[in-house]
């Protein structure tokens, strides 16, 4: 097997605690260090993330560039634009490489020039319960071939997406010619898998070879938790938006564009949960649009529970009491 260089970008903002870590787990790696590339771009971090990476810049061990802060898509755009590998491997700055991941994902490329995608289970680490699980994905789709454009088709039709975020790479040839929007922001992992599938065949390992790290890091007191979740869910709306629009411009199968319209329509409906201000006119609205507009069918109410979001708060409230009840007892 032939040893091509790749690249690893690793999109970062205000991950001082982890980046390391990250680093050192490519650097680690059983594929020939000389043939990894790794490209750092910092969103913006306030923590001291340069001044700990120094070591590394100065020593070549990575391209460090710093860009004023705007989002993860950006970050990653900027990261990607600047590789010169064959293949491109994202990696999360809380995350990390297990030690054969890059020699196992080239071996899947190079031994098929369809192949635009390699991917395989993540290891979940809860670094607050200090356990491990592995990500759970069909063995349908482990091992073998597959067409991207039906595994799109079966990932929104049965409500699911895998081999996103830290356990994504891609032929550098096709991913660099996607325009990423910046506005796709906070869903920047499942733009890369749906911009990417259409282009050819994926693959993926039937073993973990990444390690997703879940941390609660950035909270404190339950008053600022609140207010994150209202930023996010804001700042993920205009990211759902923005990919819809990006299914749209592009062409993409009416299913899928149709199965993301009511995708973005539960997420405001959630946002407005959220703010407690979910009213009748919104659950008209929300009715009308699901059901005389998209028409879903009866797989895809069952799939994304949309009876669900017909619930007024009220109802919520009292359920939500119920079970708080039932479980203190």
């Amino acid at each position: 097997m032939s040893n091509p260089l790749i690249s690893v970008v690793i999109p970062t903002y205000n991950y001082k605690k982890y980046i390391v870590e990250a680093i050192n787990s490519v650097l680690n790696q059983t594929y020939p260090k000389e043939k990894i590339e790794i490209i750092v771009v910092d969103d913006g971090s306030t923590d001291g993330t340069n001044l700990i990476l120094n070591e590394y810049i100065a020593d070549k061990k990575i391209q460090y560039y710093f860009q004023e802060n705007k989002g993860k898509a950006s970050a990653t755009y900027n990261a990607i634009q600047k590789c010169n590998g064959k293949y491109i491997f994202n990696l999360d700055a809380d995350d990390y490489f297990l030690p054969s991941k890059i020699e196992e994902y080239v071996k899947i490329f190079e031994e098929n020039d369809e192949i635009v995608h390699v991917a395989a289970p993540a290891r979940i680490f809860f670094e607050e319960k200090n356990f491990t699980k592995n990500e759970i994905i069909p063995e349908d789709i482990l091992g073998k071939v597959l067409n991207g454009n039906w595994l799109l088709q079966r990932f929104y039709n049965d409500n699911m997406l895998f081999g996103g975020g830290t356990t994504y790479s891609a032929r550098a040839s096709f991913l660099k010619k996607i325009k990423i929007p910046a506005e796709v922001d906070m869903y920047i992992d499942e733009f890369l898998l749906l911009a990417i599938l259409p282009f050819g065949k994926s693959f993926y390992i039937d073993h973990p070879l990444s390690v997703w790290r879940i941390h609660k890091s950035n909270f404190s007191i339950s008053r600022v938790v609140k207010q994150n979740q209202i930023n996010n869910k804001q700042r993920l709306l205009k990211s759902s938006s923005a990919v819809l629009h990006y299914l749209q411009e592009n062409n993409y199968d009416k299913s899928i564009i149709k199965i993301y319209r009511i995708q973005d329509i539960i997420r405001y409906m959630l946002y407005k949960e959220l703010l407690n201000e979910k009213n009748m006119s919104d659950i008209v609205k929300y009715a009308s649009n699901i059901f005389f507009k998209i028409k879903p069918g009866w797989k895809l109410l069952k799939k994304y529970n949309l009876l669900n979001r017909l619930v007024p708060l009220s109802v919520l409230s009292r359920i939500k009491k119920n079970k708080l009840a039932d479980y203190e007892t």
